[in-house]
């Protein structure tokens, strides 16, 4: 069977399986009907450091949801699945990152990080979001949707 990707309708919010391989193509949210485009599958959240901040999210033309987190925050530990979920989700639509704050200090600086976990939404460049702490998965996806 091969993979499939889970794609929200923007009409009604149902999730819809649409094969992984099909991206680009049509399909119909198997509720109420609406016509979507399948997109491009991001299997899991790209590691942001230091170094690849600015090839990974400051030049990126489209939505890039940027995480800082730490492993020592059980909060943070405990939105992983969201995060990756919303990485399979969302993926062609949204990129999602993670930045380990234990390890990088330049750019959880810039961007005043004094808890986890602190949510960046960045577009063409630019900040025109942030969300800070825990929330569940269908929250931060609502807070998403004015951006994608």
């Amino acid at each position: 069977m091969p993979e499939s990707i889970m794609v929200r309708c923007t009409g009604c919010g149902t999730l819809n399986r649409a094969p992984s391989g099909k991206a680009g193509i049509q399909g119909r949210c198997g509720q109420c009907g609406a016509k979507f485009t399948v997109p491009l599958a991001q299997p899991e959240p790209v590691n942001v450091t230091d170094t690849n901040f600015e090839t990974e999210v400051r030049s990126q033309d489209g939505p890039v949801l940027l995480e800082f987190w730490s492993p020592s925050c059980g909060h943070c530990i405990r939105m992983m699945p969201a995060v990756e979920g919303l990485a399979r989700e969302l993926g062609g639509r949204l990129k999602v990152a993670m930045m380990d704050i234990s390890k990088n200090f330049r750019i959880p600086s810039l961007f005043e990080v004094k808890g986890t976990p602190f949510f960046v939404l960045m577009k063409g460049g630019r900040e025109v979001a942030r969300f800070v702490g825990a929330m569940p998965e269908e929250e931060l996806f609502r807070r998403l949707q004015p951006y994608i």
